[in-house]
């Protein structure tokens, strides 16, 4: 594990220092969801933050704490819950997978990927090549 990441105060209890990086879920420091803040409140809807560049639908943020929840169904951080409305089910289906050619070899259709649904930009590999790409 890197130096720096062991810098980072534990999100759930300031006198910690964090052994993962800040990266919260699944950590035994981490409440139960209805021991958080909100997690006994009644759902809310999803906010949306927009694509930067407009070809996504953005990035869920939480109504209740302001961040990132990590999750459609619950706040990582807070416990809040979420509606489960048309907007959510659309995010959580799983990307269509898309064949194009590669950049990198030339190769016609050998390019496996998928466009993100939060900001629109394709990844993928090449079978032939092995190359990754992302635009």
């Amino acid at each position: 594990m890197n130096d720096y990441i062991t810098c980072f105060p534990c999100h759930w209890h300031e006198n910690i220092v964090c052994a993962k990086g800040q990266m919260c879920d699944g950590c035994e420091n981490q409440p139960s969801p209805e021991k958080k803040k909100n997690g006994n409140a009644p759902p809310l809807p999803l906010e949306w933050v927009p694509a930067c560049d407009g070809q996504g639908m953005g990035w869920p943020v939480c109504p209740a704490c302001g961040e990132m929840p990590y999750s459609t169904i619950r706040c990582l951080f807070c416990g809040q819950q979420f509606i489960q409305d048309r907007r959510v089910q659309k995010y959580n289906e799983p990307p269509d997978e898309l064949r194009e050619d590669c950049p990198a070899c030339g190769g016609k259709g050998t390019l496996i990927g998928y466009r993100a649904k939060s900001n629109g930009h394709f990844q993928g590999v090449c079978e032939a090549c092995h190359a990754h790409v992302l635009e």
